[in-house]
C-alpha cells in the first residue's frame, strides 16, 4: 500500500498561472520557491516553447485549489512509492 502524501497539497504559482503542485508545509513550499536548484529546473522546462520560470518571473505558493487536488491525486495514485517528493506539473510540458 502506497503511503498517503503527508501535509497540504500546495501549488506553485509563476506570476499568478498554477504550474506544479506537490505536497508540503506552507513553509517548505514557500521555502522551495527561493531554492536556486527547483528554479533551474523550472527555467529547464517548457510549455508552449516558453519556460516555467525565468528572469523577473514571481514564484509564490498557496493552497491547492479543486481541480489542482483532483489532479495531484490522479498522479500520485499512478507514481510508484518514493521518498521523493512528487511534483505534479498543471501545464503541459513540451516534449524535447
Amino acid at each position: 500500500m502506497k503511503p498517503q502524501p503527508t501535509g497540504v497539497i500546495y501549488t506553485i504559482l509563476a506570476d499568478d498561472k498554477p504550474i506544479v503542485a506537490l505536497a508540503a508545509s506552507g513553509r517548505e513550499a514557500g521555502d522551495l520557491c527561493k531554492e536556486e536548484w527547483f528554479r533551474a529546473e523550472l527555467s529547464a522546462l517548457k510549455s508552449n516553447g516558453e519556460a516555467l520560470y525565468g528572469t523577473g518571473v514571481r514564484l509564490r505558493a498557496r493552497p491547492a485549489v479543486e481541480n489542482e487536488l483532483v489532479m495531484y491525486q490522479e498522479q500520485s495514485d499512478k507514481a510508484a512509492a518514493s521518498d521523493e517528493i512528487l511534483f505534479v506539473y498543471l501545464v503541459e510540458l513540451d516534449r524535447e
